[in-house]
């Protein structure tokens, strides 16, 4: 018989469907800001949404979310119109 010890599975999100792990910056607690700048949105410019679990919604760019593994995100840029 094998004995097979139990690894940790890394902690990872998806953000605009595109997977994320430790090593791209995921952390147990990461703003808004934060989540945006994994796509390459700036945090001034972008509207970052939990698409998963029971807390769906809008989160500001200051807004510290507990991330939760396998999470989905939905980050997209604030329209600007110039006048």
């Amino acid at each position: 018989m094998v004995n097979r010890r139990s690894e940790p599975h890394e902690l990872h999100i998806f953000v605009n469907r595109r997977k994320f792990e430790e090593g791209d910056g995921v952390r147990p607690e990461m703003t808004g800001g934060q989540i945006a700048a994994l796509v390459n949105v700036p945090a001034e410019n972008a509207i970052v949404r939990i698409e998963s679990g029971p807390n769906q919604g809008e989160v500001g760019v200051d807004t510290v979310v507990t991330v939760v593994n396998a999470m989905h995100f939905l980050v997209t840029r604030r329209v600007v119109e110039g006048g």
